[in-house]
């Protein structure tokens, strides 16, 4: 068994060994029991399919050394706290994307890791509106024992943070920066102690890194990759909040968005990604009831603990449960709709539809081979028009006798 400090040296070794891309060193760090000994294999990477024998050489004549040593004593002397891969409070959620870190940086909480959690974003120039739904959302998940993941930026994020502090769930802080740079945002110092007292602040960026713009990206699928779902509660139409909610529809994550009044322009985006599919939450309630299956499936998986005397069976079962509708089978019930008289893409999501019943709107889009925007556009209508009937968590029907 290899020490923390070794594994954690390791992780860096393998992002520094030049031509090793997120892909290569998520695929080692996968096959091997350490990164350490994936590290001490790389003669064999190459005919192991995970690296070209450029990187394989590279790692073994250990030309990542110097950088590696350089964040790792910067690491070690700021005292931050390290979870390299193979540390058990890694998030195992992100180990399923295609692009995790090798290790995270942390101050506060690393219990946090291991809860449910549901990340909320919404805009930084945010306007009253945005931060009261922002507060209460993030206030009343907190208090069922779900932990609020958010991007520590200006306006909804920071609102966010302050309010999930108020209930056993708290909060996650993810950065764009390294966890040394404390000036930024500006005025954030006090909102920092909080958060490092009473929950927790992560990166992977090494220490000492400013929050160039090219950070934010790769922070933003860190903070939908850690939650079973991400909620827009405030966003105009060329909101940074909507790359998030794009990449949560990637990673398989619920997306969800808080309308707004009509006409008002900043929230336009939210009005966007609910016509895309995805779902109008206005309560706590409500993301509740559309992350429960996820919920469900993880107790099944591996039964994760939940800091603070809470449990992940506690909080499904304060979860509102879904109402049970019998819906026939097709073939013991005629649909509405002559199929034959639609035009695509209406007609290839109706036969979609008719052949595999009650369909989530991902399953719609692989059976018709629509984009998802598409879909989620053309289902809306149809659903207004009367031939479609929708249920909660996004899943749709044919409208039947």
């Amino acid at each position: 068994m290899y020490s923390l400090r070794e594994e954690y040296f390791a992780c860096l070794a393998l992002r520094y060994t030049p031509g090793l891309g997120p892909k290569s060193w998520s695929n080692i760090l996968r096959y091997y029991d350490s990164a350490y000994a994936g590290l001490k294999d790389a003669a064999n990477w190459h005919s192991l399919a995970f690296a070209s024998e450029k990187s394989s050489a590279s790692a073994l004549n250990e030309e990542w050394r110097v950088k590696a040593e350089k964040e790792y004593r910067a690491a070690c002397r700021l005292g931050f706290g390290i979870l390299p891969w193979t540390h058990p409070l890694f998030p195992a959620l992100l180990k399923e994307l295609p692009d995790p870190p090798t290790c995270l940086y942390y101050l506060g909480d690393p219990q946090l890791l291991v809860n449910p959690a549901v990340a909320i974003v919404g805009a930084r120039n945010s306007g009253r509106l945005g931060i009261e739904y922002g507060e209460r959302l993030a206030a009343d998940l907190s208090r069922s024992g779900i932990t609020v993941v958010s991007g520590f930026a200006k306006g909804v994020d920071s609102c966010v943070h302050e309010a999930a502090l108020q209930g056993v769930g708290s909060t996650v802080a993810v950065l764009g920066t390294g966890l040394d740079f404390d000036t930024y945002p500006v005025d954030s110092g006090w909102l920092r102690s909080r958060i490092v007292e009473s929950g927790l602040m992560i990166s992977e960026f090494p220490p000492g890194t400013k929050p160039f713009a090219r950070n934010f990206p790769f922070r933003n699928r860190l903070i939908s990759g850690l939650g079973l779902g991400v909620v827009v509660v405030e966003a105009d139409i060329a909101s940074g909040s909507l790359v998030t909610a794009r990449l949560a529809g990637e990673q398989g994550r619920e997306v969800m968005a808080m309308p707004g009044p009509s006409g008002d322009s900043s929230f336009a985006g939210c009005l966007k990604l609910i016509k895309e599919g995805a779902t109008l939450v206005e309560t706590a309630e409500d993301v509740l009831l559309n992350i429960r299956h996820m919920l469900e499936t993880s107790v099944k998986k591996s039964g994760p603990a939940v800091t603070n005397d809470y449990s992940v069976k506690k909080i499904i079962k304060s979860c509102p449960q879904r109402p049970e509708i019998e819906i026939p089978k097709p073939a013991e019930s005629l649909s509405v709709l002559d199929i034959s008289a639609l035009e695509p893409p209406e007609c290839d999501i109706a036969l979609a539809l008719e052949k595999g019943g009650k369909m989530h709107i991902d399953e719609i889009c692989r059976a018709a081979g629509l984009d998802v925007s598409v879909v989620g556009a053309m289902i809306l209508g149809m659903e207004v028009k009367g031939m479609v009937v929708r249920f909660p968590g996004m899943y749709y029907d044919l409208k039947r006798c």
